[in-house]
């Protein structure tokens, strides 16, 4: 319960904190972000900030189509397998049930356990075996994470995201082979998505091997927010392909991230185990983006 507590308080001030209109009678695309820390914000350095699923938020926001957005059901460290026992709580069905769009980032965190990264040497290494384990436990359980989610939805638009190579600043000669491992683990995800006739978004591309000033710590996997903003804008490209990606002026517009400690201190005192009442929210047909040109700006809402 005190990981659920801990997300409880990132959810509620990244919702009242944000500049983001979140009028829950309009009519439009209801976005739900479940998954990990890359969905959830987390920063390269121990805080929550702007993620990529608060950039697609904001696109969706700023051509009027978003009627609400969450990320209650991210949450940093989640696995494939927390992903899952998530999904199977009424909170999360009540949110997925509503829901029209649907990203998904999980996986990273079967794997990434398993690679030593000894920042100070540049050096990473894994153990085969293991490895192999996790990759089949994420295809196992992203098999059981679609049906879950189409139990109680069959229309949702369900975007599932790929990753990146998060060592850039290792030697060249140690990349190769773990990199061959996060292809692996995209091929899976990519695999299973198709069958489940989600979409894959693919990240790895954008990245390469050597983004170090969209990944600067190397002690830390995750990305500033020049990096999240190229997951949410290859998001668009799968979204309405042939649409102009959200300009990097955005990231002007972003306040500073949020230390856990300041979250913390920010929660007001509750039961852990209450839930939030929702409102329901009227639907229309959805629309693709349209155009990043006009509207209002806003501010935002492991990997390991």
């Amino acid at each position: 319960m005190k990981k659920r507590f801990f997300f409880v308080l990132i959810t509620v001030f990244l919702i009242t904190a944000s500049l983001l209109p979140m009028n829950t009678e309009a009519a439009g695309i209801r976005y739900v972000a479940l998954g990990d820390s890359l969905a959830a914000g987390q920063t390269p350095h121990k805080e929550i900030g702007a993620s990529y699923t608060d950039l697609i938020a904001l696109a969706l926001q700023r051509t009027g189509q978003l009627s609400s957005f969450s990320k209650q059901l991210a949450f940093p460290g989640y696995s494939t397998g927390q992903v899952l026992e998530r999904l199977e709580e009424k909170e999360a069905k009540d949110l997925v049930r509503k829901a029209d769009l649907i990203t998904i980032s999980a996986g990273a965190n079967d794997l990434l356990p398993l690679i030593k990264n000894d920042s100070i040497r540049g050096m990473i290494s894994y153990q085969a075996i293991p490895a192999a384990f996790a990759l089949n436990g994420v295809r196992k359980n992203y098999i059981k994470i679609f049906k879950e989610i189409r139990k109680v939805n069959e229309h949702a638009d369900i975007y599932v995201m790929g990753y990146y190579f998060p060592y850039p600043h290792v030697k060249e000669e140690q990349k190769a082979s773990v990199a061959g491992q996060l292809a692996l683990l995209n091929k899976i995800i990519e695999q299973e998505a198709n069958r489940a006739g989600a979409h894959f978004v693919p990240v790895s591309n954008r990245f390469g091997k050597n983004a170090r000033a969209w990944i600067p710590n190397p002690a830390d996997v995750h990305p500033a927010p020049r990096g999240y903003l190229e997951m949410a804008n290859s998001f668009i490209e799968e979204y309405t392909p042939g649409h102009p990606p959200i300009p990097e002026s955005i990231l002007s517009q972003l306040p500073a991230p949020v230390s856990f400690s300041k979250l913390k201190k920010r929660q007001p005192h509750q039961p852990e185990n209450k839930e939030e009442k929702k409102e329901p929210s009227k639907k229309k047909e959805k629309s693709k983006i349209t155009s990043f040109d006009s509207g209002k700006s806003c501010k935002r809402g492991e990997y390991t």
